[in-house]
């Protein structure tokens, strides 16, 4: 009888290990057919390890500077030539790739850490604390935003812990109407009234319930998000009012070499293309994840 009952469920265990097992091949194999995304997302990961390993791969200094080589052109000591003040371009482009794909990865935690807050609390609860929660994002909606991270980031000069705050800050919306709508359509499904009924609080429905069946798209959204992230840093740092020399990111970089394209066009273009690149890169990884977890656009 033991036996039997030991039989029953790690039977049933093991049937549902498999078809959970089945569903994950299934999804990834979504994914692995979508050719865009799985190179995009080799090519993220080779740029990741390469800026990680900078030391390591780098001939030069990040901030060493040859006078008598200024504005160089490509050679074997300086493969992608010198800046305007004699520094290796190709070192500094390696390190450049840490600090902005840094400012990008902590802008989308603030953002999708604050939409989620605000879209939870719109969603479960409704009522005053929706209408203020809409009331806010129409408000973000309204106001250019591009303008405000440029005065933020102007009044605090530049600070390199300041930037993904403004930006973060500024770009939750979208994060917080995707959770609000979801939230909103589930919180009074089956699962949910059950759970409510056995004594569940707010906090456990709201952690263990309903934020897990928003966690795909918010992945989505936030994978999207990080290139739009990462754009807005360029922009802000081409302008001036981003991350300031000596510590380079691509857009920074790309603010020092346009004066002098003609001198050294590969210190312009290659900024510019990592960012391009970089950024097409984590749009196709979302259109992936997208096809793999079943989400609308």
């Amino acid at each position: 009888m033991v036996r039997e009952i030991q039989y029953g469920v790690f039977g049933r265990t093991g049937v549902a290990f498999s078809q959970a097992r089945g569903e994950l091949r299934g999804r990834g194999g979504r994914f692995l057919d979508y050719g865009p995304a799985v190179y995009s997302l080799m090519l993220i990961l080779l740029v990741l390890a390469i800026s990680l390993l900078a030391p390591l791969l780098t001939p030069h200094g990040r901030d060493a500077i040859d006078l008598d080589r200024i504005l160089a052109r490509s050679s074997a000591e300086h493969a992608l030539g010198t800046d305007e003040l004699g520094r290796d371009v190709f070192t500094r482009l390696i390190y450049a790739g840490r600090f902005s794909m840094l400012v990008a990865l902590c802008s989308v935690a603030i953002g999708v850490g604050i939409g989620i807050t605000m879209g939870t609390v719109a969603g479960y609860f409704g009522g005053a604390a929706d209408a203020a929660v809409t009331v806010i994002m129409d408000l973000f909606l309204s106001v250019p935003v591009f303008l405000v991270i440029l005065v933020a980031a102007s009044a605090g000069g530049g600070r390199l812990w300041l930037i993904p705050l403004v930006i973060g800050g500024t770009s939750w919306v979208e994060t917080a109407r995707i959770v609000r709508a979801l939230v909103y359509s589930l919180k009074e499904e089956g699962f949910v009234e059950a759970a409510r009924a056995v004594g569940a609080r707010d906090m456990s429905l709201i952690v263990r319930h309903l934020l897990p069946q928003a966690l795909p798209a918010v992945i989505v959204s936030a994978t999207v998000g990080f290139a739009q992230a990462m754009l807005i840093e360029s922009a802000v740092s081409f302008l001036g009012f981003g991350v300031q020399p000596p510590v380079p990111t691509w857009g920074n970089m790309l603010q020092s070499a346009h004066v002098f394209i003609r001198q050294a066009p590969l210190a312009a273009f290659a900024p510019g293309f990592m960012i391009f690149i970089t950024c097409l890169s984590f749009n196709f990884v979302g259109d992936g994840l997208r096809r793999m977890l079943d989400i609308e656009k």
